[in-house]
């Protein structure tokens, strides 16, 4: 058999502890993300990872990525964008300036490993490793086996005191455990370490504004924090700026509290101390039958309380005088002897308490001087394994603290990633740029081949014109032929006349000169006018080569810039291959590193401790596992980016190359179009100067020609102006024949236009009488409408009387339910209700009949309003339609006169009675015209008035709906009222009667009251009265003879405990000698 010595507490209740302090899982890398973005202000300086300086320019959230993100102005032009992301700008800034980071990145110095809000430490570096409850309890056992030699000498009492101090050390062991979790919790004020780098004091706990959950404010010894104890403007504690620092409370750690300390020893100490179960064990059954002799003279005492009770019940019943005082007496007397000799018992047992005493002392110190040796191996033992805890403590936080870095860089991968999804979107929308810019220039092209073919059109154009004109040409040729025959025929004719007289042969060729000149003029004006078309022509085709050539230089501009372009991303891409290589390479030494240190770790630990570190292995067991998981996932993570790259690379590959195809025949094809246009400007321009070389050179031989001719058309130009002459006279005659037949024939037109348009005034006439009569029908119909009003308004009189009627009933009733509220008289109360409930039957028969008369009302009065709308519409169209027709008409008619009066006056500008004519069609049309003017205004009064009846009908029926439903709200808080009323009715009667049952029991406890009152004033009387008169002398007798007893009690006590506390303190003076050892 063994004891556990208390010292052994504090290895178990941290091993206790110690599965409620493991580190928390995955579950602290998105509580690290809660970044403190109130920190930081825009337009503040600071370093992105501790190495690039810059300016803050956007705090918040964006479109690219969830969560908070700072937009950085970069000193350098090392970034990646120009504020913009994926067609979204966030700020302005220069390009490769701008970057966007997560606010954990952020520092105000500039560092090598900048934290995001200094509390960036494991989770779990709060945790200590301990040995468990188990664990140690067995490694107690285990070293407690050599003690067995000197224990078999004990007596088996003492073996199973043993048994028992043993159990009792172990309870003791957990409640050690339960006080060490108490003093792990923080408090205000508590030493600590956060992130397990910095130092400080506790000066805030709880919830804040800037993020959920609980945080700890801390006030640092050095000035690496973040704040003065403020965020956002509201403060939580005061201190100095940047001593303040915010973190997760458990990624606190208290200082203080290392997971074996001195003061374990001295609390279990006090703990076996006040436990009494640790004092009351007897090594014999002897001692234990004394102690609870004593337990019972001390509990019996109170039982001769009773025989006094007893005695007195006694002679309260016999009132016989003398004789009752004696035997009174008597029996006192027997009970005092029956006292005497239960204080010779006491006695007795005293004597036996004292000797079971000394063997108890005795048999503690046998006790104590094994249990000193016992603690004596104990504490050895102790230091070995808080030795060996403390190692695996250290190794355990420094694999906790490798754990952590490999998080870290695991988030930096993970940044590099976004920020390798943000360069995709970026050559996503630099592609949809690149697709736009192709289409422009396809868009471009189309436009450019539409000229080309509005070019070839007008050179076909060109081609008829020179077609035409070489038509032309030949028509002139044929002209001065038979210009040629008539002058030779003039010639032979002069020969032929040689005999007449010389002023007649030089007064015929002046005709001839004239057509001469004529021609010389319209061949020069052609000619001009071909050389102007063929300067306009030859400057378009400047002007669209130039423009041609214009297109090609941004084309290939366009090509050069997207080559640039491609061989930059293609270059970022090798770039961004090589770091990422670099980054896993990286990775792949350092989890090769760290798996070598662990496994290094393992070693150790399973050679130094083999027998309590189960519980060591395991977790050593969960991180490697952890540690292989994060192995595969980074794997992975790389494994992606890099076949995300090479997808992205190549088809950007593709992208540019299928753009340079692109290009390259857009070229080509601009290229052979502008070949072919050149081609066939050329050609026809060859063309066209050849033709006017050609008609230039027939000019000039005509004109020669003509030279010669002059001299022959000369002689001849008097007789053919004698001719032409009376050619002239014939024709004027001929003209004035033709004048008068026309002027009879205009007459005769006029005069049938006349009477045609008299038909059709009558016409007209006559359809205006069939609309005044139309009008007439309306007007009547309209009076029946007006009529239908007035009785709809009687109605709407009727039932606002009715409204009336119905509020005065409601009136009537409020003051009835005042009074009846007033009045407590249910007979009446419940008459009145009655009553009103046969008026709200009443009034909702009239309201459902009211109702009725309304609908049928409103159906009547939209069936008519329905028959109104489709008389005025009939009516309209049919206006309509014969104020268009004779519109038309008449305007036909009015066009037809124009062309004719236009006509009449070019023709009959000198006859009188033509113009009177005339003059009565203009009237008649201004006449018809105001009459088209009348009828509009008409129609338009019509309108009004119909518009006007029907907004005053639709009022007068919107009232009438308010009203009802104004009603109808009155009715339901009338009922409502009823209602409420009878509650209250009925609650009125439930008091009434309960007040009454309450009055009733009231009364019968009023008389017990008074009857119990007489019994106890007759009982305290007769009580008075008997002791008094009988029982004096008695009571004092008894009264000093149980005083005398009383005090022998309590000095038989405080002997016992004066020997309890003897024993007492020399076994705890004892034990803190050892713990101080």
């Amino acid at each position: 058999m063994f004891i556990l010595s208390p010292s052994t507490a504090p290895t178990v209740a941290a091993a206790k502890s110690s599965p409620g302090e493991k580190s928390p899982p995955s579950s602290s890398t998105t509580e690290a993300q809660e970044e403190f973005v109130d920190d930081f202000r825009i337009g503040e300086r600071i370093w992105v990872n501790g190495t690039k300086p810059g300016f803050i320019q956007f705090l918040g959230e964006t479109q690219f990525a969830p969560g908070q993100w700072a937009g950085i102005v970069l000193d350098e032009p090392i970034g990646k964008n120009d504020g913009s992301v994926a067609g979204v700008r966030y700020f302005q800034c220069e390009a490769l300036r701008g970057i966007f980071t997560r606010p954990s990145k952020l520092s105000r110095k500039q560092t090598a490993d900048s934290e995001a809000n200094g509390a960036q430490t494991p989770a779990g570096s709060t945790s200590r490793a301990t040995s468990p409850t188990s664990a140690s309890i067995s490694t107690a056992a285990s070293t407690a086996t050599p003690q067995k030699a000197p224990q078999d000498t004990t007596t088996p009492s003492s073996m199973t005191n043993l048994l028992r101090t043993a159990s009792e050390s172990i309870s003791n062991l957990s409640e050690a455990g339960s006080v060490k979790k108490g003093e792990r919790e923080l408090k205000i004020a508590d030493r600590v370490l956060v992130g397990g780098t910095k130092a400080g004091v506790v000066r805030f706990l709880g919830e804040t504004d800037f993020a959920k959950g609980e945080w700890c404010g801390v006030e640092l010894d050095e000035p690496l924090g973040k704040n003065d104890g403020a965020v956002a403007g509201t403060r939580y504690f005061q201190c100095q700026a940047k001593y303040g620092l915010f973190a997760p409370v458990h990624k606190v750690t208290k200082i203080g509290f290392p997971s074996t300390t001195p003061a374990k020893a001295k609390t279990t100490v006090r703990k076996m101390v006040a436990t009494p179960s640790n004092l009351k064990r007897s090594p014999s059954a002897s001692s234990i039958s004394s102690l609870s002799s004593v337990a019972s003279s001390i509990s019996g005492r109170p039982s001769r309380t009773g025989l006094l009770t007893e005695t007195s019940s006694r002679y309260a019943r016999k009132i016989s005088g003398t004789t009752a005082l004696q035997e009174a007496l008597k029996e006192k007397q027997q009970h005092i002897e029956q006292l005497l000799a239960e204080r010779d018992m006491e006695r007795a047992e005293l004597a036996k308490s004292t000797s079971h005493l000394g063997e108890m002392e005795h048999e503690l110190t046998l006790l104590r001087t094994g249990h000193e040796q016992q603690v004596l191996e104990m504490d050895a033992k102790m230091d070995q394994l808080r030795a060996l805890v403390v190692a695996a403590d250290r190794e355990k936080v420094e694999l906790l603290n490798q754990l952590e870095e490999e998080k870290r860089k695991v988030e930096d991968l993970q940044f590099r990633v976004e920020e390798e999804s943000i360069t995709k979107g970026d050559l996503e929308t630099q592609t949809r740029l690149e697709h736009a810019r192709i289409k422009e220039l396809e868009h471009s092209l189309l436009f450019e081949k539409t000229k080309a073919e509005k070019l070839q059109r007008e050179l076909e154009d060109t081609r008829v014109a020179t077609v035409s004109e070489k038509s032309r040409i030949m028509e002139l040729e044929r002209d001065l032929a038979l210009r040629m025959k008539d002058v030779s025929e003039l010639r032979q004719r002069l020969e032929s006349t040689k005999g007449s007289g010389s002023t007649d042969d030089l007064a015929l060729p002046s005709p001839l000169l004239e057509e001469v000149s004529s021609l010389r003029n319209q061949i020069t004006a052609m000619n001009n006018e071909h050389l102007s078309q063929l300067n306009a022509w030859k400057y378009k085709l400047a002007a669209s080569d130039s423009h041609h050539q214009q297109d090609l230089q941004q084309l290939r501009a366009t090509n050069d810039t997207l080559s640039m372009d491609n061989k930059t991303l293609q270059a970022k891409l090798d770039q961004a291959s090589v770091q990422t290589a670099e980054v896993v390479s990286q990775w792949k030494s350092k989890i090769e590193a760290a798996m070598a240190s662990q496994q290094q770790a393992m070693e150790d630990l399973k050679s130094s401790s083999s027998k309590g570190a189960a519980e060591q292995s395991a977790e050593l067991l969960e991180m490697k596992i952890t540690f292989e998981k994060l192995k595969v996932e980074r794997q992975a993570e790389s494994e992606n980016a890099k076949i995300e790259q090479e997808r992205v690379r190549l088809v950007h590959a593709k992208e540019v190359e299928e753009l340079k195809g692109q290009m390259l025949v857009i070229t080509e094809d601009r290229e052979k179009q502008l070949e072919s246009l050149r081609s066939q400007l050329d050609s026809a321009t060859d063309q066209h100067l050849v033709e006017m070389e050609e008609a230039l050179s027939k000019l000039q031989d005509t004109e020669l020609k003509v030279k010669d001719l002059q001299v022959s058309l000369s002689e001849g130009q008097e007789r053919v102006g004698a001719l032409e002459a009376l050619e002239a006279q014939v024709a004027t005659a001929d003209q004035k024949v033709a004048e008068y037949e026309l002027l009879q024939e205009a007459e005769t037109r006029g005069k049938k236009e006349i009477e045609r348009l008299g038909k059709q005034l009558e016409e007209a006439q006559s359809q205006i009488v069939t609309i005044k009569a139309s009008q007439h029908d309306g007007e009547s119909k309209v009076s029946d409408l007006a009529k239908q009003l007035e009785e709809r308004e009687q109605s709407h009189a009727i039932l606002e009387q009715a409204l009336a009627t119905v509020s005065q009933d409601k009136q009537t009733l409020e003051e009835q339910l005042q009074s009846m509220v007033s009045g407590s008289q249910t007979p009446s109360m419940e008459r009145k209700m009655k009553s009103a409930e046969v008026k709200t039957t009443q009034l909702s028969e009239e309201k459902t009949k009211l109702e009725n008369d309304i609908s049928e009302m409103i159906k009547s009065s939209g069936d008519n309003s329905t028959q109104l709308t489709k008389m005025n519409k009939d009516l309209k169209e049919k206006e309509m339609y014969e104020m268009k027709l004779a519109a038309t008409h008449k305007s036909q008619q009015l066009s037809a006169l124009h062309e004719e009066n236009v006509k009449l006056s070019g023709e009959l500008g000198r006859s009188k009675d033509e113009v009177t004519s005339h003059q009565k069609l203009e009237e008649e049309r201004s006449a018809l015209n105001n009459q088209l003017l009348e009828m509009k205004k008409r129609e338009t009064l019509l309108k009004k008035g119909f518009d006007e009846e029907k907004n005053s009908l639709q009022k007068s029926i919107a009232d009438t709906s308010a009203l009802i439903t104004e009603r109808d709200n009155e009715l339901e808080r009338l009922r409502s009222e009823v209602s409420a009323l009878r509650g209250e009715n009925a609650m009125a009667k439930d008091l009434q009667s309960a007040v009454q049952t309450l009055q009733s029991d009231k009364a019968k406890l009023e008389r017990k009251i008074q009857s119990l009152e007489k019994k106890i004033n007759d009982d305290k009387r007769q009580l008075d009265n008997f002791v008094c008169t009988s029982a004096k002398s008695q009571i004092d007798f008894l009264n000093s003879v149980i005083v005398d007893l009383q005090r022998k009690n309590e000095e038989l006590k405080m002997k016992l405990e004066m020997m309890v506390e003897a024993s007492l303190n020399g076994n705890t003076s004892h034990d803190m000698n050892t713990s101080d050892r």
